[in-house]
């Protein structure tokens, strides 16, 4: 069983494995970067280290909105650095067996479907398991 933290986009419910990510943070001193992609939500600084965030929302094709007092960053790493993930809100930890993941299909659409990594059923709702290294890895975040 993987533990998986769970977390809302928009409308949608999303998930990455827990293991790699280190911090949840409030949405404070982000510090916008000039002529960055829309995604880049800006930088944080956590304790001297310069760590880029990601605007899920963006990222997904999604109305930009403000970030508001339930949104959070997510700080993962990956490859031996930390990025942050900008979300709409924090919902829970859930432990899922590999057997109850599905993959999505090819035609399955979603928002950037090639970073989902299957779909699982929380009880009345639908979490999109995320791949998290193809999120993090610069290709990954067109």
């Amino acid at each position: 069983m993987t533990q998986y933290i769970c977390f809302q986009v928009a409308a949608g419910r999303y998930a990455v494995p827990l293991t790699p990510v280190a911090q949840v943070l409030r949405c404070e001193n982000l510090v916008p970067l000039p002529a960055s992609p829309p995604f880049i939500a800006g930088l944080l600084n956590l304790g001297g280290e310069v760590v880029p965030v990601l605007n899920l929302r963006s990222l997904f094709g999604l109305d930009p909105a403000e970030p508001t007092r339930r949104s959070r960053v997510l700080i993962a790493e990956h490859n031996g650095r930390k990025h942050g993930l900008l979300v709409d809100g924090v919902n829970e930890l859930l432990a899922l067996e590999a057997s109850s993941i599905a993959t999505v299909g090819a035609g399955a659409g979603g928002p950037k479907a090639e970073l989902t990594a299957g779909v699982a059923k929380v009880r009345d709702s639908l979490v999109f398991i995320l791949d998290l290294p193809r999120l993090l890895e610069p290709e990954g975040a067109r």
